[in-house]
């Protein structure tokens, strides 16, 4: 009996520091930037993006969503300026106003951010926007964004990696700077924690997209290949190709998403 007790009590033990073991390797920071090779990289406080002097516009823009962050807690103000980080300097705002057909399209959307003053404005740095024309980014593409928070609030903090596909560029936009004009956007997302671990991409032509969103779902594979980009290289190497070789529309939910995440005070507006 006391040989079965002790027993019993060890595997016990043992069961439980698997657990903590596993809690702790899950809490430490997960490095989810792609591989970054020779990319100028920018890190401001709250997103990493990599710079392409070339088409004046990110590489990737790569950020942390947590469902703390989702609440609008500040009202957008629009702040469109140079990021001073780029040592080449980035796109103006005036840039843009080149070609109506086309926005100023935050890779990073500022809803994302609306948590926090600072965490709002720095969405507007241009080195976060890419030429987007209006009737992607104003409809199909915001859906998805909303959708991605949504996804946030039902599965916990994500990763995401999004940006524009430069290559085969046949148009650019701009006054004092060139700005490539890319075909398609893409985003991924990643949930990697100690329950679940799963990941989705989308690519959306740049244009009016009328399908459902569902439509626009890719393997990251496909993505990768499409644009040269390795998302994700810290993953082990078996979870990091079963993810990204399906396309996975199965585990994810597509239900309309919704904009209150519980936060009833009156947003503020920003001073600065």
């Amino acid at each position: 009996m006391q040989r079965y007790a002790v027993s019993k009590f060890n595997r016990l033990f043992l069961v439980i520091g698997f657990m903590l073991s596993s809690l702790i390797l899950y809490s430490q920071d997960f490095n989810y930037l792609p591989a970054i090779n020779q990319d100028t990289i920018i890190r401001h406080m709250y997103y990493t993006l990599s710079y392409s002097e070339q088409h004046e516009q990110p590489k990737w823009v790569a950020y942390e969503l947590k469902p703390e962050m989702l609440y609008k807690v500040v009202e957008r103000k629009n702040n469109f300026r140079e990021d001073p980080f780029v040592l080449t300097a980035s796109a103006t705002y005036d840039d843009y106003s080149s070609d109506p057909n086309y926005d100023a399209g935050h890779m990073l959307c500022s809803r994302n951010m609306q948590f926090s003053c600072e965490a709002m404005d720095e969405t507007f740095f241009m080195s976060n926007m890419s030429p987007q024309h209006k009737d992607l980014n104003r409809i199909r593409w915001a859906h998805l964004e909303s959708l991605e928070r949504s996804m946030v609030e039902r599965n916990g903090s994500l990763y995401v990696v999004c940006g524009p596909v430069l290559k085969n560029i046949t148009k650019t936009i701009g006054i004092t700077n060139q700005i490539s004009v890319p075909n398609y956007y893409f985003k991924v997302i990643l949930e990697y924690d100690s329950l679940s671990t799963k990941g989705i991409g989308f690519l959306m032509p740049n244009e009016k997209c009328s399908l459902p969103l569902e439509s626009y779902v890719v393997s990251v594979d496909s993505i990768e290949s499409f644009t040269n980009i390795d998302f994700f290289p810290s993953l082990p190497d078996e979870i990091e190709k079963q993810i990204e070789a399906n396309v996975d529309t199965i585990n994810w939910s597509f239900k309309k998403p919704r904009s209150n995440y519980g936060y009833e005070k009156e947003a503020v507006k920003c001073t600065f």
